[in-house]
């Protein structure tokens, strides 16, 4: 059985599977703190810019969950959408960025940030019999 290792490319360089990649998540509120759903087309082009800026991204679905906020130990219960990009881990600050931009223009107080597999990410490809 044998194996093949995918590299990632981006922006005409090659980048070395387990050197330079990480994989970033967040989650993308679906109502607003007023309890006002995003509207689809808002949800759709917040994706496509992360697309863009990052040449892709993956969309988990939705995922409920709640926090306390310890200012006022107020409870908030929140429906998200999980999306997670893979991109270069030089990246990081950018991508910290894009979510705080998400983060204002949805009014959150705070946004889930999850960077994973600092040291790398691996792509492979599975034989076909």
């Amino acid at each position: 059985m044998s194996g093949i290792i995918v590299i990632i490319v981006e922006c005409g360089s090659l980048i070395p599977p387990r050197e330079r990649s990480m994989k970033f998540t967040t989650l993308i509120p679906l109502r607003f703190n007023d309890g006002q759903p995003v509207p689809v087309e808002q949800m759709g082009r917040i994706i496509d810019e992360l697309v863009v800026q990052f040449n892709g991204c993956s969309d988990e679905g939705i995922t409920k969950g709640q926090w306390v906020d310890p200012k006022d130990l107020q409870l908030y219960r929140d429906e998200s959408r999980r999306i997670f990009v893979v991109c270069d881990n030089r990246l990081l600050w950018e991508a910290q960025q894009a979510v705080i931009r998400i983060g204002k223009e949805l009014g959150q107080l705070v946004m889930y940030f999850e960077v994973r597999d600092y040291d790398g990410v691996q792509l492979l490809e599975v034989p076909q019999a």
